[in-house]
């Protein structure tokens, strides 16, 4: 189980799963389903991890992640 300060993505971050590109503020994909890609599930509670969403570059086709700027 994912502890409560590790859930919710401080500002300026996002919660992104590595193995698909979806995008949430909580990990779970509960809270804030405004900014929560549809279809967030298990998988990618478990493949995401914490970027600057400043450096994200998205797919214009489905809004996922496709690539990390460094």
């Amino acid at each position: 189980m994912v502890e409560e300060k590790n859930r919710i993505a401080p500002k300026g971050k996002i919660w992104v799963c590595c193995a698909c590109g979806k995008t949430s503020k909580d990990r779970y994909g509960i809270r804030f389903p405004e900014e929560t890609t549809r279809g967030w599930d298990e998988s990618c509670l478990l493949n995401s991890q914490l970027f600057d969403k400043d450096k994200l570059i998205y797919n214009d086709n489905d809004g996922r992640v496709v690539n990390v700027r460094v």
